[in-house]
């Protein structure tokens, strides 16, 4: 059996908000003597307000669940515009952005990955069955985040029946088949 790990979504620590409204899910952590590497958490969305500040950090937001927001970031040289309208729906943006977030109607889930910008990159992809995976042992971090309960099959070994909100980390060169369902790929790498 290739070396996977699952993680459920009760097994996710829970933390407040740097700006103290609201809680994340953190999913995976990384830090080093500079400080943060990378962070993988899940995050409702009440209501309207400004994010976080993560300077330092480049960030990709998923839109999991909810009717979708609009991410108005501002920063010295220029403001532009993120809508998420739809669950996979993704937004690329700087930790150090001033960013409003403006909900369309009530609360949203998202998925959110943070990367240190000056020597890490993050490369995050939507995923709808049917659709290949590949793991790879050359990263800092491989993993899928299981949307709705979904079915994936691994290269030489049964097919798993995975939960909705769970984690699955692949540390190896593995090819996988996302069957049923849906979920977000991660791959965390050295930049280049």
């Amino acid at each position: 059996m290739p070396s996977i790990i699952i993680i459920e979504q009760a097994e996710y620590q829970r933390m407040p908000w740097k700006n103290g409204l609201g809680e994340t899910l953190e999913i995976q952590r990384y830090e080093d003597n500079d400080g943060l590497r990378f962070r993988i958490s899940q995050a409702s969305v009440v209501e309207n307000g400004v994010f976080s500040d993560f300077s330092g950090l480049h960030r990709t937001l998923v839109l999991l669940s909810g009717e979708g927001m609009a991410l108005e970031h501002t920063n010295s040289s220029d403001n532009h515009l993120n809508i998420l309208s739809k669950p996979l729906d993704i937004a690329r943006f700087s930790g150090g952005d001033e960013t409003l977030a403006t909900l369309k109607n009530g609360k949203i889930e998202d998925l959110n990955i943070m990367v240190r910008d000056t020597d890490t990159q993050a490369k995050v992809q939507a995923c709808t069955a049917p659709c290949s995976l590949s793991f790879s042992n050359n990263t800092l971090f491989n993993g899928f985040y299981v949307c709705e309960d979904s079915v994936l099959e691994i290269e030489n070994a049964d097919a798993m029946s995975l939960k909705a909100h769970s984690m699955v980390i692949g540390s190896e060169n593995i090819n996988a088949t996302l069957r049923k369902g849906s979920g977000v790929f991660i791959k965390i790498t050295k930049l280049d």
